[in-house]
């Protein structure tokens, strides 16, 4: 049995200080195999919110693989934005992240999503490259793990469709392949806990979102983060919430998703 922690949109510079330590203590005491992180370290992209991230980061026992968010881009700094949009990410907490992860039984790769600036007004909204996805779908294919995992910051299937804020460039052209090459798919930026399925040919790919984990931003999900338990023939899910008056998380609802149903 392999334990994944799924955890996204961590905002920090608006983050609940005493939830972050609480899942420190959480994710260390229950030791996962892997923590992976699927963007929105930051609030804005600014240095100081990059260098607390890092003490959380540099804090955690578990390996993390990490991806960056449309908000680890600088937002206020728009020469930064335009010439070096991942300097501070890669130089604060790029040591202390993985953008892949493999073992005898599970293998982990990234997509990067955000995208420093578009040719659309929202330049929160994602888009994939299709190079990019293209080499870490072989990457995954050439690998001999039982288990393929990708996770980029925003939504390939959403609850409702590819509208509003999950309206991520070339994900419902993307799905099919996508499904093909992994049994699951981790993303956050809608701060919105849900799990979708795709049917491969031989498998169910399932595309799973997290909500944020640490962040005042919830957007009417309280805060907090998945739990996953990678069995042979099911993914064992649970989504570990924030208390409302006490700093700590609990188990809510949990689901069983049938790798091969």
């Amino acid at each position: 049995m392999t334990t994944l922690f799924h955890i996204a949109d961590m905002h920090f510079g608006a983050e609940d200080r005493t939830l972050v330590d609480a899942f420190t203590e959480v994710c260390n005491e229950k030791a996962p195999d892997l923590v992976v992180a699927a963007g929105d370290f930051t609030q804005a992209g600014r240095k100081r919110e990059f260098d607390d991230a890092a003490r959380f980061l540099a804090a955690l026992d578990a390996p993390v693989v990490g991806i960056p968010g449309n908000h680890d881009v600088p937002v206020r700094a728009l020469h930064r934005r335009f010439t070096t949009p991942w300097r501070r990410y890669e130089r604060s907490i790029g040591r202390y992240l993985e953008p892949s992860h493999q073992d005898e039984g599970l293998h982990v790769e990234s997509l990067r999503t955000a995208r420093r600036a578009q040719w659309q007004p929202d330049w929160s909204l994602g888009r994939i490259g299709q190079p990019s996805l293209g080499r870490a779908l072989d990457t995954l294919a050439q690998g001999d793990a039982a288990f393929r995992v990708l996770t980029c910051h925003h939504p390939i299937l959403a609850p409702g469709g590819n509208r509003g804020r999950a309206r991520t460039a070339r994900a419902g052209k993307s799905v099919d392949t996508i499904a093909a090459h992994c049994d699951l798919v981790l993303t956050g930026h809608l701060h919105e806990t849900f799990t979708l399925p795709a049917r491969a040919p031989d498998h169910t790919c399932w595309f799973v979102g997290a909500g944020t984990t640490f962040s005042r931003r919830t957007r009417g999900e309280p805060a907090g983060f998945n739990a996953l338990e990678i069995g042979e023939d099911a993914i064992a899910i649970t989504h570990y919430v924030a208390h409302p008056e006490r700093a700590e998380f609990h188990a809510g609802e949990s689901w069983k998703l049938p790798r091969n149903g």
